[in-house]
C-alpha cells in the first residue's frame, strides 16, 4: 500500500461564504466612504475664503497638507485597500479585515485633515 500525499492548494480550499459576502459589504462601504470623503474634501477648500482678507493670519502649509489628506489621501489608502483586499479574496484568505482596517483608516485621514484645515485658518 503507497501512502498518498495531497496537498491542498488554494483553489482546492472551500470558500467562506461569510467572509466573501462580509468583504463585499465592506468593500461597497469603503466606496461610498470615500465618495463622500472626497466631495467633503473638495469642499474644505471654501475655508480658504477666510484668507482672502488678511493672508499672515493663514498657514498655507498647514491648509495644503490638510486638504490633500482629506482628498488625495483617502482616495489613496482606499485605493490601496480595494486592490490588497481584491489580492487576499483571490488567494482564499481571511479578507475582511483589511476593508476594515481601511474604512478606519480613510475616516482618520480624513479627520486628522479637516483638523489641520481648522487649525490653519483661524
Amino acid at each position: 500500500m503507497s501512502e498518498e500525499i495531497i496537498i491542498e492548494n488554494d483553489e482546492q480550499k472551500p470558500p467562506r461564504s461569510w467572509d466573501f459576502f462580509l468583504t463585499v459589504f465592506l468593500l461597497f462601504l469603503l466606496l461610498v466612504l470615500t465618495g463622500i470623503f472626497l466631495v467633503l474634501g473638495l469642499g474644505l477648500s471654501v475655508s480658504a475664503l477666510g484668507c482672502a482678507d488678511s493672508a499672515d493670519a493663514c498657514n498655507g502649509v498647514a491648509f495644503s497638507a490638510g486638504t490633500l489628506l482629506a482628498t488625495a489621501g483617502t482616495a489613496v489608502v482606499a485605493l490601496a485597500g480595494f486592490v490588497t483586499t481584491i489580492v487576499f479574496i483571490a488567494r482564499r484568505r481571511v479578507s475582511f479585515l483589511v476593508p476594515l482596517i481601511t474604512c478606519l483608516a480613510v475616516v482618520g485621514l480624513f479627520f486628522v485633515g479637516s483638523w489641520l484645515v481648522r487649525v490653519a485658518v483661524p
